[in-house]
């Protein structure tokens, strides 16, 4: 069985995608590369990012309330 992923990556991983989901347009897409180039670092980045997004997904509403707010 493989080990969770570590808390620090997690959180990483956790605030680059607040930024993507709640900056304004130009830093919300600048986030969402800097996510992907930095998932693309490592399986642990990786599996970190996987995790996170798990985490966030699971806050529902809160992702469709910060996203309305960008708005």
């Amino acid at each position: 069985m493989a080990s969770a992923p570590d808390e620090k990556l997690i959180e990483r991983a956790l605030a680059l995608i607040v930024e993507s989901e709640s900056a304004p347009h130009d830093a919300a897409v600048a986030a969402r590369l800097a996510l992907a180039r930095w998932r693309s670092r490592s399986t642990d980045h990786a599996d970190a990012a996987q995790e996170a997004r798990r985490r966030w997904d699971a806050l529902g509403g809160i992702a469709a309330e910060l996203r309305d707010r960008r708005k």
